[in-house]
């Protein structure tokens, strides 16, 4: 009769049950690494503009009428976050408010009219932008002109030009 018994329980065995247990307790683990890598990666991303080179020509361009002295940037995206040219600041004041006669074309960039609203991709070199700067009247050759860009962060990345 014991043995009866013994063979009419049902259950499992350690073996498997241990097996069992593992398997869920490293799904589990896997499931709450990838959540915890989701919110790191959310709160490490940056941008971080790199100013590559910043030059003016040295002999003013007509432009709209007007010669203008031609300040070229060539600007690359070092972060790991996408980032967006929101405005440049020329000698401390927003260029488009503060100085009117100064323009800020639009480069090769089908996409982009002007140096503003510029989104550069992790990694990505833009070549092509350009900024006018009248030559009578506010800067004449030999001016320092300090020129600050901003972007979508509300990152600032200074850089000083001396006119030719």
């Amino acid at each position: 009769m014991r043995r009866n018994l013994r063979r009419s329980k049902k259950g499992m065995s350690i073996v498997i049950s241990t097996i069992i247990i593992v398997a869920i307790s490293i799904t589990m683990a896997i499931a709450v690494s990838f959540w915890a890598m989701g919110i790191s990666n959310s709160f490490t991303r940056f941008e971080k503009l790199e100013i590559i080179s910043i030059y003016v020509s040295d002999i003013p361009q007509n432009f709209q009428g007007r010669q203008n002295y031609v300040v070229y940037f060539q600007l690359k995206n070092t972060g790991t976050n996408t980032l967006t040219i929101n405005n440049v600041f020329l000698d401390g004041k927003p260029w488009n408010a503060a100085y009117p006669t100064s323009r800020v074309p639009g480069g090769q960039l089908a996409y982009q009219q002007s140096l503003i609203s510029i989104i550069l991709q992790t990694g990505q070199t833009i070549t092509t932008g350009r900024l006018y700067l009248p030559v009578s009247g506010m800067w004449n050759s030999g001016d320092y002109v300090a020129i600050e860009i901003e972007t979508s962060a509300g990152r600032h990345y200074p850089y000083t030009v001396v006119l030719p």
